[in-house]
């Protein structure tokens, strides 16, 4: 039986960009949207967003959940906001 892709809803959100993850060097290496929803999206292209950690964000893309209560987003616009 072939699985289905199912679309991913586009959504924007606004938040902190936020390390989660360094690597032995002690550099962050992963880092996660901590929404105004208060949930975390892990950034899938996160390698981009590395030196805008502790940023507030405005990120439009498509949200990806599972049933494990996991969230990412593969950010594909976004705006730093400077009074957030």
């Amino acid at each position: 039986m072939q699985k289905r892709k199912t679309a991913l809803a586009t959504e924007t959100l606004t938040g902190i960009v936020t390390p989660i993850q360094w690597d032995d060097s002690g550099r962050i290496s992963e880092v996660a949207l901590f929404a105004t929803d208060d949930e975390e999206y892990v950034i899938e292209n996160g390698e981009k967003f590395l030196d805008f950690a502790q940023k507030s964000i405005k990120a439009t893309g498509p949200v990806k959940r599972n049933q494990k209560a996991f969230k990412s987003i593969h950010i594909k616009r976004f705006d730093i906001l400077e009074d957030f």
